[in-house]
């Protein structure tokens, strides 16, 4: 073999191993892309919870209050009574 058919060789596995790290990296990126869409739409679903569960607990105080205002209101009618 002459040096020009051994550096020739040496790039043509040079290149191959440099392919094989792109199409490595490239898969790599295309896992975290999907991965990241994944999570963003998790996101969205639990910060939808979060405001739906925010809204049920501004309404349950209101209806405690009203129900504790209602209560008060007996009290003092019994305690007007007695």
């Amino acid at each position: 073999m002459s040096g020009v058919e051994v550096s020739r060789k040496l790039k043509e596995n040079q290149m191959n191993m440099c392919g094989s790290c792109m199409n490595s990296v490239v898969q790599t990126f295309d896992h975290l892309k999907e991965q990241i869409l994944l999570l963003n739409n998790e996101k969205i679903k639990l910060l939808m919870e979060l405001k739906k569960s925010k809204e049920n607990q501004k309404e349950q105080k209101r209806i405690m209050s009203k129900t504790i205002q209602a209560l008060e209101e007996k009290l003092a009618l019994l305690n007007k009574d007695t």
